[in-house]
């Protein structure tokens, strides 16, 4: 039998899985803070200057000329308030020094970049228990060591490094905790898993309300990570790899432990090795690269447009996570409450592509992200003095960027077709962190002008929203095996628009 039929009969959602599930989830979610750190590490908080005719100025802005020197340096003598430390405080990254705040999440989001790319050839090559424990044992410990760091250049390229195992543990902590979960419960397991990111930023938010000395807080938040150490011998390697691999009876001997932990008995259970050999001849006959995505005019289109979401949503997402320290109001209550409210919206996702189909579910949730920026952009423009209604329209950007970020995972996967599916996911992907390298620049703008980020969001999120409307709706149809297949898809639908 093949394996997902060998599921049925042992459980395809049962107290191993969940056990496995819930376990990899949690300790990725210390690692996964780290991602949006950088709100309470690089804050900035006031600062004193002098001015010319001797009186005391309270500094805000990088952009008030009073407040820095000609040569760019902070103002002299500038003193910071002493509620909190941060890298801008230790280092004085204000004024001319003031994109090096920014230039480190960028620096941090490269190295995910990179780690992606490379984890997921080492998590194909030796599994995926072996590079994740790597990934999140060798992370814990340069996480650690960032508290630790004398300079900005030790810090920022410790943070590329720590980028870089943050995004390969990632990619294999989604593997790992779904591949032994059945068809019938993985794709809600893939979505919901999301739900454990809003609570571990919330818990950020409070361990820095909490903790003000930003090397402290570094090596709280990422301290519980090491807790790998002790559970990993619990979690075994993925059964669906080992079968891929040829290696059956090892495969066959974890699924006994499951269907017995499941309370299905102890029995024997059959692989077709034929099978599975064979599947892994066709794949290795049939492989397609990044290449084809552009030369197959089929999917050409697709694979354009799908760069272009994966970016924009990427961008918005992180841009308005790390735009919350532009917003008046609590810094702290801002960043927990734009975190909550994603848990509604992995609902809302759920609901609209039953109801609307993905490509319109992805039209509308984009732009209504573009109506809420635009609306926080608007009145924060004329005065910015109703707080309560600023925070409102950017959590109603960050609900509806959200949940447009988990259609993006299902529609994607349906478009590409299977030859080339795992290399559309990975451009995606790429794309996704290109617009979260560009994310904290844009937030910088404020600086300037505090409405220019919200605008920015709003014209690129309506700009992919229109440009979705390209794409076909996949919702109810079979999933595209071959380029000959999407050839078909696109003739009957140029047929249906003639008619």
């Amino acid at each position: 039998m093949d394996f997902d039929l060998a599921l049925e009969q042992v459980g395809e959602f049962g107290r191993h899985q969940k056990r496995i599930f819930l376990i990899v989830s949690l300790i990725s979610l210390p690692l996964a803070s780290q991602m949006l750190i950088v709100v309470f590490v690089g804050a900035v908080p006031e600062w004193k200057c002098t001015s010319p005719s001797g009186d005391t100025l309270h500094c805000k802005s990088s952009a008030d000329p009073l407040c820095c020197d000609k040569d760019g340096s902070i103002c002299r003598g500038g003193e910071f308030s002493t509620g909190i430390t941060s890298i801008a405080t230790e280092w004085n990254l204000v004024c001319g020094n003031r994109y090096k705040i920014e230039l480190s999440q960028s620096i941090f989001v490269a190295g995910y970049m990179f780690g992606v790319l490379i984890f997921g050839i080492l998590s194909d090559k030796y599994g995926r228990r072996r590079p994740w424990l790597f990934a999140y044992t060798v992370g814990g410990i340069l996480g650690l060591m960032t508290g630790f760091v004398r300079t900005y250049k030790e810090y920022i390229a410790l943070r590329f490094i720590f980028g870089a195992l943050k995004g390969g543990g990632g990619l294999i902590t989604y593997v790992l905790s779904t591949e032994s979960i059945g068809p019938s419960y993985r794709g809600t397991a893939g979505i919901w898993q999301q739900a454990f990111y809003p609570f571990c930023y919330v818990v950020l938010a409070l361990e820095a309300y909490i903790i003000r000395d930003w090397r402290t807080l570094t090596v709280i938040s990422i301290l519980p990570t090491l807790m790998v150490l002790l559970i990993f011998r619990s979690i075994p390697e993925s059964p669906r790899w080992l079968l891929s691999q040829g290696r059956v009876k090892e495969a066959e001997a974890i699924v006994r432990k499951i269907k017995e932990e499941n309370g299905y008995g102890n029995g024997e259970l059959i692989f077709l090795k034929m099978e599975s050999k064979r599947a892994i001849a066709q794949g290795n006959n049939c492989k397609y690269g990044t290449i084809d995505l552009f030369t197959h005019k089929s999917v050409r289109v697709i694979t354009i447009i799908m760069m272009l979401s994966w970016c924009v949503n990427s961008m918005v997402y992180y841009g308005l996570a790390l735009n919350v320290k532009n917003l008046e109001g609590n810094l702290y209550l801002n960043f927990a409450l734009s975190s909550l409210i994603e848990l509604p919206s992995f609902a809302s996702t759920q609901f609209l592509l039953s109801r609307l189909g993905r490509r319109l579910s992805l039209f509308v949730l984009l732009l209504a992200a573009c109506f809420s920026c635009f609306l926080c952009a608007f009145l924060q423009f004329y005065g910015g003095q109703n707080v309560t209604a600023i925070s409102i329209t950017a959590l109603g950007g960050r609900f509806c960027i959200s949940a447009s970020y988990a259609v993006l995972y299902v529609y994607s996967a349906e478009l590409f077709p299977t030859v080339a599916r795992n290399a559309g996911m990975a451009i995606s992907s790429f794309s996704a962190r290109v617009g979260g390298m560009v994310a904290p620049f844009i937030v910088l703008m404020g600086d300037h002008h505090i409405s220019l980020p919200m605008f920015v969001f709003a014209c690129t999120a309506l700009f992919a929203g229109i440009a979705g409307l390209k794409l076909h709706e996949t919702q109810g149809k079979r999933m595209p095996q071959t380029f000959s297949d999407l050839e078909e898809i696109h003739s009957r639908k140029a047929s249906t628009n003639g008619n």
